[in-house]
């Protein structure tokens, strides 16, 4: 059997309690799941129910109170940073407050470059040429600042930066629910193709079930912390099993509702 290209094991992360008096919330409460090379993995639930909060835990933004999360086999907080970075990369929910108001958009493509790779300058300028082309931005953008761009062109920039340093997977959390309905289906084709062409694997989190069911592979049911269903896409659409997961299903409209 092959190793996964990354694997949650028993993860939990509470908020609250302790010195703090707060409230004790279990964000994310036992949760497993594996993700294979070049596999497309949706998390789907309401708001609140610890998707993000599972998203920044795999990606190494938020220590687990227990549980580990293994890239390659190995445990995220044992590698170094870099190393981390290397493989795994992450694109926001909001496209324009996700990049550096004072940077260029070359400045934004070139930093992973230098820190993670080390690449010399004429390096860098072929290599963030190379990105916007692989998003269908002009080069000439480069030297324009993110609030020059819509939406949809600053999570195309959002996604070159994730591209930078060669990743084997993305996480992407929520990444087209703040764009048009028009622009959330280029987005949505733009990481399809990149998947095919670069071998990509992804975490796609989002509450739309519509754009999980277009685009992932298998798909896992979050309520309050918890995975409470997990199946292939078609299984899951096709024959959900748990009480939560109907209801979702039940909840989104369809023609006959107008």
């Amino acid at each position: 059997m092959t190793t996964p290209l990354l694997e949650a094991r028993n993860l939990r992360k509470v908020f609250g309690g302790g010195w703090s008096r707060k409230p004790i919330i279990n964000a994310v409460d036992g949760v497993n799941l594996t993700v294979d090379p070049g596999e497309t993995f949706g998390i789907v639930g309401e708001s609140g129910s610890g998707k993000s909060t599972l998203a920044r835990l795999l990606i190494g933004l938020e220590k687990p109170t227990s549980g580990t999360v293994l890239i390659d086999g190995v445990e995220v907080g044992r590698r170094r940073s870099k190393d981390l970075h290397r493989k795994m990369q992450f694109v926001f929910q909001d496209p324009s407050g996700a990049l550096n108001p004072r940077k260029t958009i070359a400045q934004i493509l070139e930093a992973p470059l230098i820190h993670l790779l080390g690449m010399t300058k004429a390096d860098r300028r072929r290599r963030v040429e190379q990105l916007m082309d692989q998003v269908n931005l002009r080069t000439e953008f480069l030297d324009r600042h993110p609030h020059e761009f819509s939406g949809g062109q600053a999570q195309r920039i959002g996604i070159a930066r994730a591209l930078a340093a060669d990743p084997r997977l993305i996480i992407l959390d929520e990444p087209v629910s703040a764009l048009d309905v028009s622009i959330q289906a280029q987005i949505l084709a733009l990481l399809n193709r990149l998947k095919a062409e670069l071998g990509l694997a992804y975490i796609f989190i989002s509450h739309d079930l519509a754009v999980v069911e277009a685009l992932c592979d298998t798909v896992a049911v979050m309520n309050r912390g918890r995975v409470v269903e997990q199946a292939p896409r078609a299984v899951l659409f096709g024959s959900p099993q748990h009480d939560y997961t109907r209801t979702l299903l039940a909840s989104v409209p369809s023609l006959r509702d107008f």
